[in-house]
């Protein structure tokens, strides 16, 4: 009779997991889910591939492009802490899987349009003045 009443109690309670795709679970405040990159800000400096222990970030200057494998990415967040400008944060979704931008993710740097200088007028050299 053990046994038939573990059973019946098992069919009577709810499964002890979550049907996952169909519930999917809030994460919680400080989950590491993915990086986020800005490109706005970006130097290209290159200080977050330096901090990166896992070598997942690469910065290319003459190709203006930031590169991220996240495939070697531990999520140590030395990368954000790294960054001058802020371009990298941490967000607490989770990655998308078996999208392409999931391998790599590849992002040009645009050149920003540069401010025209302002003319200053040249002050006039006075003229020496000889005494006779």
């Amino acid at each position: 009779m053990g046994m038939l009443n573990l059973v019946l109690t098992n069919i009577s309670r709810k499964p002890p997991t979550r049907l996952y795709p169909f519930e999917i679970r809030e994460p919680f405040k400080e989950f590491k889910g993915r990086i986020v990159f800005n490109p706005e800000n970006c130097i290209l400096c290159g200080l977050c591939q330096k901090k990166c222990p896992p070598d997942a970030i690469t910065v290319t200057k003459a190709d203006k492009t930031w590169e991220l494998n996240v495939f070697r990415c531990i999520m140590c967040t030395e990368c954000v802490n790294g960054c001058p400008k802020d371009c990298i944060s941490i967000s607490n979704e989770r990655a998308k899987t078996g999208a392409k931008e999931f391998i790599k993710i590849v992002v040009p740097i645009v050149d920003k349009p540069k401010a025209p200088k302002a003319e200053t007028p040249k002050a006039e050299t006075p003229k020496a003045v000889s005494s006779k």
